[in-house]
């Protein structure tokens, strides 16, 4: 992860999922002496629609008449009963200003509980969440994401799926929560992707780091989708040394930076989600690099990247490639 005290930055959303992340992003901060920073993007309109409220033309049922925009922040009156007085009822964006800070304040009692001394800042944003955290995440050490285990075809359907877009942009290392951390094996274990390109080198980077600090090996996996030659070859000599060789470039250095780390080297023959998805099973957090370049381009993020995100079976980290860990 980058250094400095850049915080890492958690979205919050009003979901158990959404406060799962916040207390992986607060372990994650305190393992690397970073501040967390909570951000929960309102969508709400907060500004007055005017005490003029303009007309405007719209049709219901077939008939044009008259809708006059509404004013969110107008408060409104209620006669209470045996009191004999009229009381008035917050605004819609004072209830809905309230019900921020209340889901704030809920998740920093998450955040900060049994973490003595972790520092954290709260912050409500105007905007859509994908805007709010790509305008976050140029200051940002990490942006963890909350992840409701929606299927790819569910989250096509639905408002609640930010992870591929921020993913896709985002010039730090994006984590996606979907679940707690599974039960973790003897080592605990760090699985990382590794496909051999220079785009692999800083979620490797990140891994060996992330290893180090959890007291736990790293699992350094390569997923080769299968050709009819690399069928009939695969487990012969040469075809077992070719990958060794591919996997022992791609660590190469990382292993004298942390020798503290035992390292295991795992080629698989199949669908490279699924190859990796199976392997990080019992994995602290899956590891893997991002394509995604910026712009329109880097909406596409990656295939292997983009599926991971709904079938990982743990926390995801997204590293990108301009990321540097060394």
């Amino acid at each position: 992860m980058t250094t400095g005290r850049r915080p890492v930055v958690a979205g919050v959303e009003n979901s158990a999922a959404g406060l799962l992340a916040v207390g992986w992003a607060a372990d994650e901060a305190v393992r690397h002496g970073l501040p967390l920073r909570l951000v929960h993007a309102s969508e709400w309109p907060a500004a007055p629609a005017g005490a003029e409220a303009p007309q405007r033309a719209a049709r219901h049922d077939g008939r044009l008449h008259t809708a006059h925009a509404f004013d969110w922040t107008a408060v409104d009156t209620y006669h209470e009963a045996g009191a004999g007085a009229t009381v008035q009822r917050p605004s819609w964006a004072e209830r809905r200003r309230l019900a921020d800070e209340a889901l704030l304040e809920r998740a920093r009692v998450v955040a900060t509980t049994g973490r003595a001394g972790l520092e954290v800042s709260l912050a409500t944003v105007e905007g859509s969440p994908v805007d709010v955290l790509r305008g976050e995440a140029p200051d940002a050490a990490m942006l963890v994401l909350g992840s409701r285990r929606l299927s790819a075809l569910a989250e096509l359907f639905t408002t609640g799926s930010i992870a591929v877009p921020v993913s896709a942009h985002a010039p730090c290392p994006v984590a996606v929560v979907r679940g707690p951390e599974p039960a973790a094996g003897v080592p605990p274990t760090v699985v990382v992707g590794v496909d051999g390109s220079a785009g692999s080198e800083p979620a490797v980077g990140y891994a060996f780091q992330t290893a180090a600090l959890r007291g736990a090996a790293l699992r350094a996996v390569q997923v080769r989708p299968p050709t009819p030659d690399m069928v009939a070859a695969f487990g012969s000599e040469s075809e077992v040394e070719e990958s060794v060789i591919r996997l022992s470039e791609t660590l190469a250095g990382w292993g004298e930076k942390y020798p503290e780390v035992a390292v295991e080297r795992v080629t698989v023959l199949g669908h490279r989600v699924r190859g990796l998805a199976d392997a990080a099973q019992d994995a602290l957090c899956l590891v893997v690099g991002s394509r995604g370049v910026g712009g329109f381009r880097g909406m596409l993020l990656g295939s292997v990247t983009h599926g991971l995100i709904h079938h990982a079976p743990g926390p995801l980290v997204i590293v990108p490639r301009q990321e540097a860990t060394r």
